[in-house]
């Protein structure tokens, strides 16, 4: 995926963006993608304004971005 890839922390539950995995909750750490149209991806080019996605932990480590999570 192209775009930027952040860690964030959650402040209030929400759900994973690949699927109906689970719930990302409060105090937890996850990954927000944010695609724009033009990249590679193809999410953001139809809509034609950016996209954001977030990822819970265990897709993160599914799809090997679990380094991202890390405390910096």
């Amino acid at each position: 995926m192209s775009g930027t890839t952040v860690r964030r922390k959650a402040r209030k539950a929400h759900r994973c963006g690949w699927g109906s995995c689970r719930m990302i909750q409060p105090g937890e750490a996850y990954l927000i993608h944010t695609t724009f149209p033009g990249d590679d991806s193809g999410y953001a080019t139809t809509t034609g304004h950016p996209i954001k996605i977030a990822e819970c932990s265990d897709c993160a480590t599914r799809y090997g971005r679990a380094e991202l999570l890390a405390a910096s």
